[in-house]
């Protein structure tokens, strides 16, 4: 009798790390569902003469999906109805030329601008950055646009 105890005492103990197993793995896929945005701490320590706010830096391809590109002129009617419009305080584009893969699995090297705007962090500037994003993959048919967020120690 003193091993049947045994061995039923080692399946508790088995059938009890599975669980907490099944817990560690489940958690974080059962709060990827709540509205809550998590968020981690970064420290920054600027200089006293400089401010800390966000860069956005948003990578906007130019190849139209089935076919085209932006041409130029959509391009400046873009940033000038939009980014200009967004960001009144300024923003700077650059060309560029890249390469990702889309939802096809097929890889697209293609022209692109890159957009680097600075800002408070706020939700008005969040809806922003949104919103901008939006309208071009609306505006040109994109499938994404890539934004890249990150504090910066600014100083003018």
């Amino acid at each position: 009798m003193g091993f049947r105890r045994a061995v039923f005492a080692s399946d508790d103990r088995m059938r009890v790390r599975v669980r907490v197993l099944i817990l560690i793995v489940a958690m974080p896929v059962a709060l990827q569902g709540c509205a809550v945005e998590w968020t981690r701490e970064h420290r920054l320590y600027c200089r006293s003469q400089e401010q800390m706010l966000i860069r956005e830096t948003l990578y906007f391809g130019l190849s139209i999906p089935g076919g085209g590109e932006v041409s130029d002129a959509d391009w400046k009617r873009f940033e000038t109805d939009v980014l200009g419009q967004a960001f009144p305080k300024g923003f700077t584009v650059l060309d560029s030329h890249g390469a990702w893969r889309g939802d096809d699995g097929k890889t697209v090297k293609e022209p692109g601008r890159i957009v680097v705007v600075v800002h408070a962090e706020n939700d008005g500037s969040e809806a922003t950055i949104r919103d901008a994003i939006g309208r071009y993959r609306s505006m040109f048919h994109q499938e994404a646009v890539l934004r890249e967020r990150g504090v910066v120690c600014v100083s003018f």
